[in-house]
């Protein structure tokens, strides 16, 4: 009888997390120190939701909503995440104790600081109203003007956050951000070039764009179009309608969970890039699905890149909608930042 692989999905911000209350996740299977396992073990006093908001395949942070801001900006959460990032540093050998993500090592502190890095966007405040600046944006993403915000603290402010990390941090960016600083004449923003903490060379740099773009691409996330929720909709139903994957539906969305809890009537949702779409239902294979599309295993994992997609001796447990071809074709564009060479020094300040 044939060997038949099967097809796992394994949601990956819910694989690699600081323990949250109903997130639970395992670190056994890295090769650590006692007490460092012990310490990773730590339940935050955070939201579950900023576990599912951290993004850990890209730098970029999403808006929140008003609940979104409510329930993860909190003192007790940004407290909770120093102490533990202390004990981490205290309890972790930083030869050895090592996290392996993306086949790169990184200190056992690494995972904790992508949720410092989001929080710390997501959070920030406007330096006069002391307003979050992610509500701030939310309104700005609702006007019918085009009046620019280039120079505003919500702008610059979560830029300065973003080059200034090692998550965050390309060249290309610290650049723009330095020009944007000095075009806008403003005081009080610094940038000093991160170390790299990772044992691989860092990622490619991104196109610049310039700083309202910045803004734009926080408000809309991966927004191919928008979808009006009508009284009804389910995830499945607006996948299967719109082309699109569950996955990727899911994370364009802040409102809606893995279980797309938070739909409702009446929202606009952001679309991600149209596919083509399958069901899977029990039975379907790797190799199911290369003979009906022809995609092979490679081909799901580039089309579905928010998912972990490996073809093993197991089944799939949820019902999804994934991609299995790209015959819808969307064009992005960039607004390109000429940034002079005269703003690559390591230290900035005005």
């Amino acid at each position: 009888m044939a060997f038949i692989s099967r097809i796992l999905v394994i949601l990956m911000p819910y694989a690699l997390a600081q323990q949250f209350t109903g997130f639970v996740s395992s670190y056994e299977y890295f090769d650590l120190s006692a007490s460092c396992l012990r310490t990773l073990n730590t339940t935050l006093e955070c939201s579950g939701r900023l576990a599912s908001h951290a993004n850990f395949e890209s730098h970029r942070v999403d808006v929140l909503d008003a609940d979104g801001i409510a329930t993860i900006c909190t003192a007790e959460c940004r407290q909770s995440m120093e102490d533990l990032r202390s004990r981490i540093e205290s309890d972790c050998d930083p030869k050895n104790d090592l996290l392996d993500h993306g086949l790169t090592l990184f200190p056992a502190t690494h995972i904790l600081d992508r949720y410092i890095y989001t929080y710390e966007i997501s959070c920030y405040t406007d330096r006069d109203s002391g307003e979050p600046c992610d509500s701030i944006l939310g309104t700005w993403r609702n006007q019918t003007d085009d009046g620019p915000h280039d120079c505003h603290d919500c702008i610059l402010g979560p830029m300065e956050i973003e080059v200034n990390s090692e998550i965050g941090h390309t060249e290309d960016r610290a650049i723009e951000f330095q020009a944007a600083v000095l075009s806008c004449s403003k005081t009080g923003y610094t940038y000093t070039q991160p170390s790299t903490h990772s044992t691989a060379s860092a990622a490619p740099a991104e196109s610049t764009i310039a700083a309202l773009g910045w803004s734009a691409q926080r408000m809309s996330a991966d927004c191919a179009s928008t979808y009006h929720v009508r009284d009804g909709d389910t995830c499945e139903r607006i996948s299967a309608e719109q082309s699109v994957s569950s996955k990727g539906l899911i994370e364009a969305n802040d409102v809606i969970n893995g279980w797309c809890n938070g739909l409702e009537a009446g929202q606009e949702l952001c679309m991600p890039a149209k596919c083509d779409v399958h069901f899977i239902q029990p039975g379907d294979s790797c190799e199911s699905l290369g003979e009906k599309y022809g995609a092979t295993p490679k081909d799901l994992q580039d089309w579905n890149p928010l998912m972990y997609i490996q073809c093993d001796d197991f089944e799939y447990t949820k019902s999804t909608y994934v991609c299995v071809g790209r015959s819808f074709h969307y064009q992005e564009e960039l607004h390109i930042c000429d940034s002079s060479a005269r703003y690559r020094n390591n230290d900035f300040s005005v």
